[in-house]
């Protein structure tokens, strides 16, 4: 019995392989036959032909039919512009780690004149703003690089801040200035660390060069006493005193302290006294929001090992009567997304993709034009029109925290289509 069990197997087994050799065979006679159509169409002018699927007897079609179709497709032209700014959103949403907007109420920009700047250089160039001219990478590389970054000053008088240290009694007339710091964020990637002071105008001609004293703030020697400040730097500077002004001071060896020891993270004294003994550095964020003070913080990423991303090497024109896959412009404006947290640039140009991918055309590897004829027959979906080559842009914006933050972020611009 256990012969005869091996024997059924081994028929039906036979049996399969038959079967399997024969459908094999109807397709080769299919695809023979199709070649054969599609040569006689291309001698008698028409071409594209759209091959029946699963054995049907569907009529081909005129290649100017099939052209004046795409040329004709609005909705996917449109379609494509609305993909492409979603994406631009959930890139700028992860990559800054924001996930949500931030709340911007109450928000007064800086008039630093280091972020003025930034803000004037990238405004001057919009709608191109200054993209990284770096060669593309895949995966490996971070997907942005925090360079430069403005943490706003806490008023931290009474520490009643929801972020500043609790319980400190604090001398009465004495503005204590608390910088929040993400310990996590930052860790050792700290290179420099400057704090911006702005100076009130001043009338004395004896005012001409003012010195400017910090002081690091310590818990008191006994509980309840008044917290004990201890100096860290003192600068002088020459300017003209009739004019406001702003000071900058290298507190990088204090900022690596907190960092270290963060309890340690008690806030900053400032002072400056004019020739009549008037506190002329603004401490008080309330008193000028937009000449409060600021701690900018320079960071270095780490790179990790990078291989260059494979490009197609066909670059098309923007031409909206092109129906192949071609790349088009797409200016992006926050201010009309409403995302007022991005505070430049305004308006950039982001461009997206949209066409049709037919044989030999724009592929991004050569074999896949191969491919595509082999399963021209049987595949319902041939290769897709998309991004071979994006450009990361600079971008200054506000986080959750209202830090103003001076960041690159990866494949913001479409510098090139292709098919894949």
């Amino acid at each position: 019995m256990q012969w005869t069990r091996y024997l059924l197997l081994t028929l039906m087994i036979l049996q399969a392989l038959t079967e399997a050799k024969r459908r094999k065979a109807n397709r080769t006679r299919q695809d023979k036959r199709n070649q054969l159509e599609r040569a006689r169409a291309e001698e008698t002018g028409t071409s594209e032909i759209q091959l029946p699927q699963d054995g049907g007897t569907e009529a081909p079609r005129h290649s100017g039919e099939h052209r004046h179709r795409l040329h004709h497709c609005p909705s996917c032209y449109q379609l494509r512009k609305k993909l492409r700014l979603a994406q631009i959103k959930d890139r700028v949403l992860t990559a800054t780690g924001l996930l949500t907007p931030p709340n911007m109420t109450g928000v007064v920009i800086s008039k630093n004149p280091n972020i003025q700047g930034i803000i004037d250089e990238m405004n001057a160039s919009a709608p191109h703003p200054a993209y990284m001219q770096e060669p593309p990478y895949n995966n490996d590389e971070p997907e942005i690089k925090t360079e430069l970054m403005f943490s706003p000053v806490e008023p931290g008088n009474n520490y009643t801040s929801h972020s500043a240290p609790a319980g400190l009694n604090i001398p009465p007339n004495m503005d204590v200035l608390y910088f929040k710091l993400n310990h996590e964020q930052l860790g050792n990637r700290v290179k420099r660390a400057i704090l911006h002071v702005w100076l009130k105008p001043m009338h004395s001609e004896l005012d001409r060069t003012v010195p400017i004293s910090v002081y690091k703030v310590s818990r008191p020697d006994l509980p309840g006493g008044y917290i004990k400040i201890n100096e860290v730097t003192t600068v002088s500077e020459s300017f003209d005193a009739r004019e406001g002004n702003w000071v900058k001071i290298e507190v990088y060896k204090l900022l690596q302290e907190w960092l270290n020891k963060p309890d340690e993270n008690l806030g900053l004294v400032v002072t400056a006294y004019d020739s009549e003994g008037r506190q002329v550095a603004v401490t008080d964020p309330s008193e000028m929001p937009s000449n409060a003070p600021m701690l900018e913080i320079h960071t270095e990423e780490g790179r990790r090992s990078r291989t260059r991303r494979n490009i197609g090497s066909y670059v098309c024109t923007n031409n909206n009567m092109e129906s192949r896959c071609c790349r088009y412009p797409l200016v992006v404006n926050f201010v009309e997304l409403g995302w007022d947290f991005i505070v430049a640039p305004k308006v950039y140009e982001a461009n997206f993709c949209n066409g049709e991918c037919p044989f030999l055309y724009a592929h991004k590897y050569a074999h896949t034009s191969l491919i595509q004829k082999l399963n021209s027959t049987n595949a319902k979906h041939g290769p897709c029109c998309g991004a071979r080559k994006l450009s990361p842009m600079k971008m200054l914006y506000y986080d959750h925290d209202h830090k103003i933050k001076f960041d690159t972020i990866q494949d913001m611009v479409v510098d090139r289509c292709g098919c894949s």
